[in-house]
């Protein structure tokens, strides 16, 4: 058995298997001594469960969990988690998406950030540059805040990631981390619990960060196929889905756990809100399922989604 710490790597898989098959690829190709890659399977095809089924027969590291239904990513996440923590003994659990590919050297990377910089496993999370898949450019660096909008931001978005990076095992602090990679030790899961389910998906990540020590390993460690499992593949457009969600989410989040003054809620509510009907909203059905979401959120915080 190696001494190196226990990752547990949680994928989650809705119908993607080949960006799933790809990601563990990677993930394999990091060679690291103690890696175990949980792939929670969303309620997939017979096929895709097949497929899945083959690659952890090919894979030894690779464990699949299949859920049977759409359990959202809150919950699969949940679930992965657990059973990495409880049956694998995992030292840290890193949530990644599945439309991912990662560096070599990446898991090695996140581990010594623990190690060499004295990080607290009870409070913080490990995240790295995130490129676009397509080319060298930042698609997020950590997220903060617009001050007075409460518009989520990427940092450093869209900046060449060769004007960022530094070498080494540099860390940049940032108010939250992304859920498209987020690494973190079991005490941390032990001190805060785990995802907040109510959020099904979207903002789950800011409220999974929030207030914790989120830092950034200033090298391009991930490459993001962006929104590849969402259904708009990168576009400035949304689904209806998207748009329900990112509008009841947002509300839950700003209003009742960030905790926004009410000056702040009046923003968000009248210009806020809108600017993402502006930016991704193109047809009358998205346009609908905001402003249902956005209705849901204020008047119905307890009403679970329920994926059609």
């Amino acid at each position: 058995m190696s001494s190196a710490p226990k990752v547990a790597v949680i994928l989650i898989n809705r119908n993607g298997y080949s960006l799933t098959e790809a990601c563990v690829r990677s993930l394999a190709a990091t060679r690291y001594p103690n890696l175990l890659t949980v792939i929670v399977d969303n309620g997939s095809k017979q096929e895709e469960l097949e497929q899945l089924v083959e690659l952890a027969r090919r894979e030894p590291t690779v464990l699949v969990h299949p859920l049977g239904y759409n359990a959202g990513f809150t919950k699969a996440n949940n679930v992965g988690a657990e059973l990495a923590l409880r049956e694998h003994q995992a030292d840290y659990l890193w949530i990644l998406n599945n439309d991912t590919e990662v560096r070599a050297d990446a898991i090695e990377l996140h581990v010594r950030a623990f190690a060499e910089h004295r990080l607290d496993p009870k409070n913080t999370i490990v995240s790295s540059i995130i490129t676009y898949f397509e080319n060298d450019n930042i698609w997020c660096n950590g997220l903060r805040d617009m001050a007075w909008f409460n518009f989520p931001r990427g940092v450093d978005k869209n900046l060449p990631a060769a004007q960022v990076a530094r070498p080494g095992l540099v860390l940049k602090s940032a108010p939250y981390c992304v859920g498209c990679s987020m690494f973190f030790a079991r005490e941390y899961v032990t001190e805060h619990g785990l995802m907040d389910e109510a959020f099904f998906i979207y903002y789950d990540d800011l409220d999974f960060s929030l207030g914790r020590n989120n830092v950034h390993i200033q090298q391009p460690l991930v490459r993001h196929k962006v929104s590849a499992t969402s259904g708009n593949k990168g576009s400035a457009r949304f689904t209806p889905f998207q748009s329900f969600l990112y509008a009841k989410n947002g509300i839950h989040f700003y209003f009742r756990k960030k905790k926004i003054p009410l000056l702040e809620k009046i923003i968000y509510v009248l210009f806020t809100n809108w600017v993402f009907v502006l930016l991704y909203v193109r047809d009358w059905a998205t346009l609908k399922a905001h402003c249902r979401g956005l209705w849901e959120g204020l008047t119905k915080p307890d009403k679970k989604f329920v994926p059609q």
